[in-house]
């Protein structure tokens, strides 16, 4: 004879709506993995494609963000702004931001590269001279929820916000387009600063987490089944009376 199976209704009803949360959770993530898969095959692709000449105008950057672009223009004379930063191998330093001014156009805040934290003076940069860029185009920096405040005065900079700094370079709004380039490490013929800086930190666990939420869900599933055997068995047991 098979077991009874008596779960009751309370831990019924709280099973299907538990199971009703975690399969929602699942899926949810589910189908961030397709989406997610092909952005970051589409930003391969653009950081490993060909160079494509800046265009004059570019209204939304986002479109070429993660794309490797080229340009020629003059190192602007100013003092470069070192935003805090680590380098791809996890060392902590700076970025050092200069203007270039393309021909026939409007400036370029280029991030030359990764300078070590010790390193006091900066490095020194051909101002007034005629350079051919070739790097990867980034959208302006948006700060983390932990991340301090810059200041300009101070010369404290930690989020390479594109229109502060064109500030800070005495750039007006039309001066300057509205978004960075990491040069390349070839750009300059120096070993710091040390170009090529750009970090590509966008996760994708969503597959990962989708299996963790169906697994919470089967193991619910096996618990409730468990727990309603027992049940019925010790309810039908000589002494249950």
């Amino acid at each position: 004879m098979s077991k009874p199976f008596k779960p009751g209704p309370g831990l019924t009803i709280a099973v299907f709506i538990g199971l009703a949360i975690l399969l929602g959770l699942g899926t949810w993530q589910a189908r961030k993995v397709g989406p997610k898969t092909a952005l970051l095959a589409k930003i391969e692709a653009g950081m490993t494609g060909e160079a494509m000449p800046l265009p004059v105008h570019l209204d939304d950057p986002s479109v070429l963000d993660y794309h490797r672009v080229t340009f020629r223009g003059q190192l602007m004379d100013a003092e470069p702004i070192r935003v805090f930063a680590t380098s791809l191998d996890g060392k902590a330093g700076y970025h050092l931001y200069m203007p270039v001014k393309k021909q026939h156009g409007m400036a370029v805040l280029v991030n030359f590269g990764w300078i070590p934290v010790q390193m006091q003076e900066n490095p020194g940069l051909p101002v007034g001279a005629t350079l051919e860029v070739t790097g990867v185009l980034r959208t302006t920096a948006v700060p983390g929820d932990m991340t301090p405040a810059n200041d300009p005065q101070a010369g404290d900079w930690y989020t390479a916000d594109v229109f502060a700094m064109a500030e800070a370079f005495g750039l007006r709004t039309k001066e300057f387009y509205h978004f960075r380039v990491f040069a390349d490490a070839d750009v300059l013929a120096t070993s710091l600063p040390k170009g090529g800086q750009v970090r590509v930190d966008i996760p994708n666990n969503h597959f990962q987490y989708a299996m963790t939420w169906f697994g919470i869900a089967l193991a619910l599933v096996g618990v409730y089944l468990v727990f309603g055997f027992k049940r019925g068995a010790e309810g039908n047991s000589p002494n249950s009376a």
